[in-house]
């Protein structure tokens, strides 16, 4: 299956992701930083996160920094992504790891015993699920079932924050993302540069429609109060409730 392929591609290759994402995706760390000062704003301090699909654990990292005593429940479909993920939280934040759990979102238990139980074991949910540039690796019917999970598993009130790829009619802003990532990606080492980007042509798949109808999904799936919080060029980063 296509999304396999995207899976591997970073399996494989986990200790080159930071450097190429942070140096290539125009507006990552900017993304990052404003998902978690989302998560500051919306969050008690103390929230249990699900950080979904993980990578190698940028986003729970800046959520931490804004947050140190919220904690994290990781997952990727890259089982070596969550192992840096998990160390790297491990070092800098020792008590902040709720668990992790290698898993494909293509699959349909994905979600299977990540209920957010509480110390008596009763079933209490997340407070948020954050997830950046996952999403945009599902096909539409995978999409609408994965923000389905999503609801089942935050809490009433509780958030959704995705960060994701759009594109638009008679627009040129995916055009524009995408040669920005390529001079950026010229300034690379250049065997570094033409290798991951190799990869990327030939096994991370995308499937990208309107902001506009990503909105209206998540609506269908429940959640409400649904807003672009930020958006650069093709990248937008939405929010949506779970109602009281």
């Amino acid at each position: 299956m296509k999304n396999n392929s995207t899976i591997s591609c970073y399996d494989k290759h986990a200790r080159a992701y930071d450097l190429y994402q942070s140096a290539v995706v125009p507006g990552y760390q900017e993304m990052l930083d404003l998902a978690a000062g989302a998560c500051k704003r919306y969050l008690p301090q103390n929230a249990m996160i699900i950080d979904l699909g993980c990578g190698t654990g940028n986003a729970s990292l800046a959520v931490l920094r804004k947050m140190p005593s919220a904690r994290v429940y990781l997952i990727d479909g890259s089982e070596r992504m969550v192992q840096v993920a998990a160390e790297k939280i491990s070092r800098a934040y020792p008590e902040a790891l709720l668990g992790c759990k290698a898993a494909n979102l293509v699959d349909g238990d994905w979600d299977e015993g990540i209920d957010g139980r509480g110390p008596a074991g009763e079933v209490k949910g997340y407070d948020a699920i954050v997830s950046t540039l996952v999403l945009e690796h599902l096909p539409f019917d995978l999409y609408k079932s994965a923000i389905a999970k999503c609801y089942r598993l935050i809490r009433p009130g509780g958030w959704l924050l995705a960060a994701e790829g759009y594109t638009e009619a008679g627009s040129d802003m995916q055009e524009w993302f995408f040669e920005e990532m390529e001079e950026r990606r010229r300034s690379l080492d250049p065997e570094l540069s033409d290798f991951v980007a190799r990869l990327r042509d030939e096994k991370e798949t995308h499937y990208y429609t309107s902001r506009a109808e990503k909105e209206e999904w998540w609506r269908q799936a429940g959640f409400v109060q649904v807003n672009v919080l930020w958006q650069y060029l093709c990248i937008a980063l939405m929010a949506g409730r779970r109602p009281m």
